[in-house]
């Protein structure tokens, strides 16, 4: 590819290149899109960023001019600046950053991996600069971190050569990797909110177990994931061949292998895992970091007796830990939700499966208390039992239990197909018949209420009252 064809698949670069000949300031593209072009991704490249050499301020005000847009500060302490343009249904966005060293070559120096210290002069594109052998590493698929003080006035870079490790299917440069293992202390010192992102650009690979295994071969995890030490060393009964976090980065591995098996076959599945909870955030990704936390409370509730190992209660520990995670790293609301849901509900469709035949009401409960993220659950749960190889581990039961979960998870997504059924009876129809204020009664009725409707034994509002008499006759009995 000729270097000035990078520069025709960005809108308006013409404009900018202009602005730069006019004001006489040079500026050089840089960054992941000419690593992304060189190795020609399969998406579509709308983030472009630029090396500003002097004068940036006015540089971006005539840019925003020339584009009608506005200007956003990114960093007023480093001249970071970002437009963002629509245009053909796409949203393009362009950031602008001074130059930090002397000159473009020095600037370069100070970036994170040599991948990513590739410049093309936007005025006079004649070559790629490339004075640290970027474009070799680009052929031979490796991370490599330009000098050991990258790290070290970044941290976060660790995380970022993981994560370009897994989305790039790249290897990590083996003292590159020293350098993440030496450092990765450090992490404690970034927030939160960039520690996130980073975790979920790994999880949103098709195949973040492998960058995970790497990650935990160097500790760095530990630095990520709360109590990984603690499940590192809980030994499990004889059901399991891993301890608990042994098994928790198999549950990965397994769920891993199960998206891509299921989502050949349906296209339910695809649109599922897909689904955004928040922002750009997937379901799938938040479904990977509940594989890893599934088991989070058993370190806290092991209890060894004469006969067996037993985790008592260890979702409702588990959910409860990782839901103080889930806040820690700022997880959305509904992000934070799911995961709850998961962890918390991860056993429940195990004991659906000790049916030979699960009753309808055993599956409409199980879908009415885990809502939204039942078929998340679901599939957590084949991956968990999947992931479970130990010498009491029975090979029958677990090929039944895929079988039925398989099942439900078709039955439920032709289910979600069809018209809900009518409401027959409301609150208020309870409140005037039974002559009761609003309360935590009525919305238990109800839920009986709608149970029976779903099981094909009401269809009329008389049989519901009659129904929600004798189910009002029980509750007051108690009382």
């Amino acid at each position: 590819m000729k270097f000035d064809t990078y520069l025709k698949k960005i809108p308006q670069i013409d404009q900018i290149s202009k602005i730069a000949k006019k004001l006489k300031i040079k500026v050089w593209l840089v960054g992941g899109f000419l690593r992304d072009s060189y190795i020609k991704v399969s998406k579509d490249l709308v983030d472009f960023d630029f090396c500003v050499e002097k004068d940036i301020n006015l540089f971006v005000e005539k840019v925003a001019k020339t584009f009608g847009a506005k200007v956003i500060v990114l960093d007023k302490k480093s001249s970071s600046f970002r437009i963002v343009l629509n245009k053909n249904i796409k949203k393009y966005s362009y950031d602008f950053i001074l130059m930090r060293g002397k000159n473009i070559k020095k600037d370069l120096e100070l970036r994170d991996f040599t991948i990513n210290s590739l410049a093309l002069d936007i005025i006079e594109p004649r070559k790629i600069l490339d004075y640290h052998k970027g474009i070799n590493d680009l052929k031979d698929k490796r991370i490599k971190s330009l000098a050991e003080g990258v790290i070290v006035d970044d941290p976060l870079r660790i995380l970022r050569g993981f994560s370009f490790a897994a989305n790039y299917e790249f290897k990590i440069d083996p003292q590159t990797l020293n350098f993440f293992s030496r450092y990765k202390k450090k992490l404690k010192n970034v927030s939160c909110e960039r520690i996130n992102e980073e975790l979920f650009k790994i999880f949103n690979s098709k195949k973040s177990y492998k960058v995970i295994k790497k990650m935990d071969k160097v500790r760095v995890i530990d630095e990520i994931l709360p109590y990984v030490e603690k499940m590192r060393k809980t030994i499990q009964g004889g059901f399991h061949h891993l301890n608990v976090w042994g098994h928790s980065i198999e549950t990965l591995k397994q769920f891993e292998v199960l998206c891509k098996r299921e989502t050949k076959k349906e296209n339910e599945a695809i649109d599922f895992f897909n689904q955004n909870l928040s922002g750009n955030r997937k379901r799938f990704q938040i479904i990977k970091l509940a594989c890893l936390l599934h088991d989070l409370g058993k370190p806290f509730v092991k209890k060894i007796t004469k006969a067996r190992t037993i985790f008592h209660a260890h979702e409702k520990a588990g959910r409860d830990i990782s839901s103080l995670f889930a806040k820690k790293i700022r997880l959305a609301k509904a992000e934070r939700k799911a995961l709850e849901e998961m962890v918390f509900w991860h056993l429940r469709p195990g004991y659906l499966a000790d049916q030979i035949t699960p009753s309808r009401r055993a599956v409409y409960r199980f879908f009415r208390d885990t809502q939204e993220e039942g078929v998340s659950i679901i599939f957590l749960s084949l991956a968990d039992w999947r992931a479970t190889c130990g010498p009491l581990a029975d090979l029958g039961k677990r090929k039944r239990h895929e079988k039925i979960m398989l099942k439900l998870i078709k039955d439920h997504f032709i289910e979600k197909k069809k018209k809900p059924m009518p409401k027959i009876i409301d609150g208020y129809d309870l409140m005037k018949h039974f002559k009761i204020k609003r309360g935590p009664l009525i919305g238990q009725i109800l839920n009986k209420i709608k149970e029976l409707q779903v099981m094909g034994k009401i269809s009329k509002k008389s049989e519901a009252l009659a129904a929600a008499e004798k189910i009002y006759a029980k509750k007051a009995k108690k009382k």
